[in-house]
């Protein structure tokens, strides 16, 4: 649980990057905001809270959408597909939910590993951000790395996300037999955060378990859940990674003609 002083920093930086104010969401009901422009929208469940923040030609049809809808059911996959009913006639579609993930020096336990250097952020130019794409590249703050010989394994990356919060992105090539990567490229990113006197913060989706162990780890803890509006067609999340154990089997539950047969693969976009 986040300590009072970083849900205060969460709220102020959230309400900053919306734009609005926080004060009208509920614990119980998703509350519709419109702000004037050419907005998209964000869903937001804060300090057990909710609200949406759309354009304002939204409001009503999102009203609609959302009335009598408890939160628990909004932040979920179902929740992206209801919303992108409203947004998807704009050429834009729903992503989420995404959890928020933030530190600061009293809950912080990165640990130093020797395997870590830190890279030259003119290096990025020669990383192949296909492989590494939840990393940040060439822009970013701060990158640290781990190679077995000249082979790129693991990487986190930092940028700005407004004060006080600096985000991480992390990957770690695929097949790496070697344990602990992401952690360890997420301790000095996070570090290094910490020691310019700002607070850490990566994000990730449920689905993602690997991931969202490692970040527990090193000590960054849940702040907030999100959906964002994101232009193009609607996208499916991937089934859940990882297992509950190392070695445990894990099985589909329902048979093949059960999953979604209308699903275009990654490549068609």
């Amino acid at each position: 649980m986040p300590s009072s002083a970083l849900k205060h920093a969460i709220k102020e930086w959230q309400e900053s990057r919306l734009g609005v104010s926080l004060r009208a969401a509920s614990p119980d009901s998703v509350p519709v905001v419109g702000v004037s422009g050419d907005a998209g929208i964000t869903a937001v469940r804060l300090d057990s809270r909710s609200i949406i923040v759309a354009r304002d030609g939204w409001v009503d049809s999102l009203k609609q959408l959302t009335a009598g809808m408890h939160p628990d059911l909004l932040f979920t996959p179902f929740g992206a597909y209801e919303l992108s009913r409203v947004t998807l006639p704009h050429q834009m579609s729903v992503w989420g939910p995404n959890w928020y993930m933030f530190a600061d020096s009293e809950s912080w336990r990165g640990r130093v590993d020797d395997r870590v250097a830190e890279l030259s952020t003119a290096r990025l130019d020669e990383v192949d951000f296909e492989l590494f794409w939840h990393c940040y590249g060439p822009g970013s703050l701060a990158a640290f790395a781990v190679h077995q010989g000249d082979r790129l394994i693991a990487l986190a990356t930092v940028k700005d996300r407004g004060e006080p919060f600096m985000e991480i992105g992390v990957d770690v090539l695929q097949g790496v037999q070697a344990s602990g990567l992401g952690s360890a490229v997420v301790s000095a990113a996070g570090t290094w955060v910490l020691e310019q006197g700002r607070l850490p913060i990566a994000t990730v989706a449920p689905f993602n378990v690997p991931s969202t162990r490692t970040l527990r780890r090193v000590g960054l803890e849940y702040g907030m859940t999100e959906m964002t509006g994101v232009d193009g067609p609607f996208q499916v999340p991937p089934q859940p990674i990882g297992t509950p154990l190392p070695d445990a089997e894990i099985y589909d539950y329902y048979p093949d003609w059960a999953m979604n047969r209308s699903i275009r693969p990654n490549s068609d976009l």
